[in-house]
């Protein structure tokens, strides 16, 4: 009898705790006021570190991730403006001293995010993807040496948005990184 990827159970996600994905992304849930796993951050890279969505303004959280980081923490990057996925930005900044790349109009940033905007770190390169056409506030991005989507809640109970499958055909994405929930390892039905 073999097993198939659907009949693998997946670890909990726990929070505060970092789970290795992919030689290069690890996931570090925040937790919920319910104490439930909260929003998703990714640390992507080894040398150099992009943190995605660095989550909401708590101490625990922000140590594990500058323990985990340290000093190659070199970017901070944010699919979405909202408090869930910025609160901690500027402090996170403070800390490490990373360049913060976010969507226009957020306060404190070095660099404003579009589409097509590019991270060449010494092992990656990672390009964000505006969700929406026209959007310049919400973004995903592509890993492209992984070929993996780092969705933020773009991506919801596998409910895709419209334009986004198109936009990144040509990368062949083979998984996802949502911003709640578990890693998805085959992103073909997703993106079909």
């Amino acid at each position: 009898m073999s097993i198939t990827e659907d009949q693998v159970p997946l670890p909990p996600i726990t929070p505060g705790v970092a789970r290795a994905l992919s030689p290069l992304v690890r996931r570090i849930a925040s937790e919920s006021s319910a104490g439930e796993p909260g929003l998703n951050t990714y640390l992507v890279g080894i040398d150099e570190i992009v943190i995605v969505d660095p989550g909401p303004s708590d101490d625990q959280h922000l140590d594990v991730l500058c323990g985990c980081g340290g000093d190659r923490i070199r970017w901070i990057v944010l699919t979405d403006t909202g408090e869930d996925y910025s609160a901690s930005a500027a402090e996170l900044k403070q800390r490490t001293g990373a360049e913060l790349v976010a969507p226009a109009g957020f306060d404190g940033a070095d660099q404003v995010l579009g589409d097509g905007f590019k991270i060449d770190a010494t092992e990656f390169r990672m390009t964000a993807v505006a969700v929406e056409e026209g959007s310049d506030s919400k973004f995903s991005f592509v890993l492209e040496q992984e070929r993996t989507l780092l969705t933020g809640d773009h991506v919801i109970d596998d409910e895709m948005p419209k334009g986004l499958p198109e936009k990144v055909k040509s990368y062949r994405i083979k998984s996802i990184a949502p911003g709640h929930g578990q890693y998805i390892e085959n992103a073909s039905r997703m993106l079909s």
